[in-house]
C-alpha cells in the first residue's frame, strides 16, 4: 500500500470490487432516475433515512470531540494545519446535515411526502405488511449504532480512533455520491417529469442536490482529509491502519447495501 493513498488502496482491493457495485447500483436506484420509484417506497425509505441523518449529527460531534487541535503556535497559518482542516470540514458536514434535514421537510411539503411512514414487518417483507410504528428497520439501526459507537461519552468506544471515523464519513459520503449518480445516468438528457410517480420530488429536487458540484466538493474533501490524516501516522503502523480501515470500508459498504430498499 505504501505508494497508494488509503481511499485509493481500498477503492482499488479486488476485495472490495463486487462489494462496491452493490452498494452503488440497486434496482431502487434505477426506478428512482427513471421517475419509477413507487411514492410508497419513497415515503419509506427517506422516512428512515431522516432517521440516519439524525444519527449522522451525533457521529460528527463524536468526531470533533476526537479533534486534537495543536496547542503551539508555529509559523504556518492555523487554517492550514491538518488538524485544523478536520476540524473545519466536520463542521461544513455538520452545517450540511442540518440544511439536508431542512431540505427533506420542505421538499416533503411539497410533494405532500410523508417523513414518518412505516416500512415493513420484515427486511424485505410484503410492502403492504407494514409495522405499526414508525421506527428504525434493522438497515437502519445498524447505521445509527455505528454512528453512535463514534458519539461523545458516555456512548462512544474509546477505542473508535479519528481515523476510523474519517473512513466512515468518507464511504458514507462517497458511496452516497456514486449512488445517486448511478441514479441520475437513468434519466434522459431532457427530462420531463410529467409522468413520474412521486411527481417529480426525485428528478427535480432529491437527485440534482445529491449530485451537485457543492457535494462533489464536499466528498473530495472528506477523501483528502482521509488520506492527509492516515498519512500523518506512525510509519510503523501502516499494515494496521489498512487492514482496520478495510474492514471499515467493507462493513460500510454491506450496510449501504442493506440500506436501499428491495423492489421488483
Amino acid at each position: 500500500m505504501s505508494k497508494l493513498s488509503i481511499s485509493e488502496y481500498l477503492l482499488s482491493s479486488p476485495e472490495t470490487t463486487n462489494l462496491y457495485e452493490r452498494a452503488t447500483q440497486s434496482q431502487f436506484l434505477i426506478l428512482a432516475g427513471r421517475g419509477q420509484l413507487p411514492p410508497e417506497v419513497l415515503n419509506q425509505w427517506l422516512s428512515q433515512d431522516r432517521l440516519y441523518a439524525q444519527a449522522y449529527i451525533r457521529f460528527i460531534g463524536g468526531l470533533i470531540s476526537r479533534v486534537q487541535l495543536p496547542s503551539k503556535v508555529t509559523d504556518q497559518e492555523v487554517s492550514k494545519t491538518l488538524q485544523w482542516r478536520i476540524l473545519s470540514l466536520l463542521q461544513n458536514a455538520l452545517a450540511g446535515i442540518v440544511r439536508e434535514l431542512q431540505f427533506f421537510e420542505e421538499t416533503a411539503r411539497k410533494y405532500g411526502l410523508d417523513l414518518e411512514a412505516p416500512g415493513p414487518v420484515a427486511e424485505g417483507g410484503n410492502l403492504s405488511n407494514k409495522s405499526a410504528v414508525f421506527a428504525p428497520n434493522k438497515a437502519t439501526q445498524n447505521y445509527i449504532d455505528l454512528f453512535d459507537s463514534f458519539s461523545a461519552q458516555p456512548q462512544g468506544v474509546l477505542a473508535k480512533t479519528l481515523l476510523d471515523g474519517l473512513v466512515v464519513l468518507w464511504t458514507t459520503e462517497k458511496v452516497y455520491l456514486d449512488s445517486w449518480t448511478y441514479a441520475k445516468q437513468e434519466a434522459s438528457e431532457n427530462v420531463d417529469t410529467k409522468g413520474d410517480l412521486d411527481g417529480g420530488a426525485l428528478r427535480k429536487e432529491f437527485i440534482p442536490n445529491w449530485t451537485s458540484e457543492e457535494f462533489q466538493a464536499f466528498v473530495k474533501e472528506c477523501q483528502e482529509c482521509l488520506d492527509a490524516y492516515a498519512a500523518f501516522q506512525d510509519a510503523d503502523t501502516e499494515e494496521v491502519i489498512a487492514s482496520g480501515s478495510m474492514t471499515i470500508f467493507k462493513k460500510v459498504l454491506v450496510l449501504e447495501e442493506s440500506f436501499w430498499p428491495l423492489v421488483a
